[in-house]
């Protein structure tokens, strides 16, 4: 006869029923669990097997055959209908030959609502934990032999391993994922301007070159809009480094508001910004720059006058990519002093 159900709680401890919680994602539908459990039904000749996780508040039937309505379509039962969890609360098999004739189990809700007769049922473990258990159920007495025993503490085990192997699929797959956001997170940082958020000068350097391969596949129109700040410098002089920086992050968000097209880019380059514009033509780049000079100009920036400066160009293969960078800035500086090339990015 086994114990008393009148146990304590401490095997539904916090660390306990996150591994059940773990078990109960990593075991749904598993096929393993569900042929072990119609293998134990055929060679123990009982109508009842199935594999039951405890919960604080309830049993979950993972895998199941033979069990009646409405349990069977629930998929889960009560814990005072549930002779699993004495096996939890245990730590170990409980085995009942007449369920209605033992003192301790007679008025149990799985005797009397369920029909339960004969059960036996052994523990499922994950590293230290009792999860469930792994059982097999009549609606009559039975008289459990030493070989049935056996192979229900054998079923438990593998059931026990086809969990453990599941849970540890399902916690190198959450890895994975975790390592491919963060992946992605580093990737976005390492080409993000910290200041403004936009594109910064690598990222620049790599949609340019992409773009320029582009066309050598399949010729187009690419447009270049440089844009700088006037009066930068005399900004940070008169208010500071943090008035200057105010200033660029909402040029920045300003001049991305314009953006017409995913595929546009704008891009950090310093103390100027570049738009570079797969697509577009001389008139659409300056379209584009007309579009960013106004919305600059409409209302103070960061609390300052501000107003800025375009240089555009357009693409030409002969010229090449670094001639391309050279002509917007041209455009937007003039010719450079004393024979002094200006800032380019690398050629692709």
């Amino acid at each position: 006869m086994s114990p008393s159900p009148a146990l304590p709680a401490e095997p539904f401890a916090a660390a306990r029923r996150a591994a059940v919680a773990q078990a109960v994602r990593a075991g749904e539908d598993s096929p393993g669990l569900q042929r072990l459990v119609r293998t134990a039904a055929r060679v123990l000749h009982v109508p009842v097997a199935m594999v039951s996780l405890i919960a604080a508040d309830r049993e979950i039937i993972q895998a199941s055959v033979g069990l009646p309505e409405p349990w069977a379509s629930l998929r889960h039962t009560p814990l005072s209908h549930s002779l699993c969890a004495q096996v939890v609360r245990l730590g170990g098999p409980v085995i009942l030959f007449d369920a209605r004739s033992d003192e301790t189990y007679r008025e149990h809700a799985a005797v009397v609502e369920m029909g339960a007769g004969a059960y036996a049922g052994y523990p499922l473990e994950h590293h230290g934990h009792t999860l469930g258990a792994f059982c097999a159920a009549d609606f009559g007495p039975r008289r459990w032999s030493g070989g049935d025993l056996q192979l229900l503490e054998d079923f438990a085990a593998l059931a026990s391993g086809e969990l453990t192997l599941r849970i540890g699929l399902q916690e190198l797959q959450e890895s994975g994922r975790q390592l491919e956001e963060r992946h992605a997170r580093l990737l976005a940082q390492s080409s993000r301007d910290v200041l403004t958020g936009v594109a910064n000068r690598r990222r620049f350097d790599e949609r340019l070159g992409e773009e320029v391969a582009r066309l050598q596949r399949h010729p187009g129109d690419l447009a270049l809009v440089l844009v700088r700040v006037d009066g930068l410098r005399e900004l940070d002089d008169r208010a500071g480094r943090p008035a200057r920086d105010a200033v660029l992050a909402e040029v920045a968000a300003r001049t991305r508001s314009v953006l017409r097209r995913r595929t546009d880019l704008i891009a950090r380059l310093g103390d100027e910004f570049a738009v570079l514009l797969p697509g577009a033509g001389a008139r659409d780049g300056e379209d584009m720059a007309r579009r960013v000079r106004d919305v600059v100009a409409q209302r103070p920036v960061a609390g300052e006058a501000v107003t800025v400066s375009t240089g555009t160009a357009t693409y030409l293969p002969s010229r090449g990519a670094t001639q391309f960078y050279a002509d917007a800035d041209a455009a937007l500086h003039g010719p450079p002093a004393h024979g002094d090339d200006p800032p380019a990015p690398s050629a692709p």
